[in-house]
């Protein structure tokens, strides 16, 4: 079972909903990215199974490394500093939301 936290950038107002990294569900494997094409902070699909790459399944496979917002591919690995994609300023997680998906 994958985790969902809210982060939120203290300079802009710029929030998220996501993992925060890599994770997995009982069937999706996602990672944290930055689309470039929308300035969005997003998990993106990268695997099934646990496992990470292609799967065999062209409709599945067609959404791997797709930001789900806007579709785009030019996404990029969230660094550990989690800087804000809007304005560069880290970004702080919310303990009070945490919510798990499968």
């Amino acid at each position: 079972m994958g985790s969902k936290f809210a982060f939120e950038c203290p300079d802009c107002g710029h929030s998220a909903v996501v993992s925060g990294g890599r994770d997995f569900g009982m069937m999706a494997v996602v990672q944290t990215m930055v689309c470039q094409d929308c300035k969005h902070l997003v998990d993106v699909l990268i695997g099934r199974f646990g496992e990470e790459g292609p799967t065999g399944d062209p409709d599945y496979d067609a959404q791997l490394g797709r930001c789900p917002d806007c579709e785009g591919r030019d996404v990029h690995l969230w660094k550990s500093e989690h800087p804000c994609p809007k304005c560069g300023v880290g970004m702080t997680r919310n303990s009070d939301l945490h919510m798990l998906w499968d």
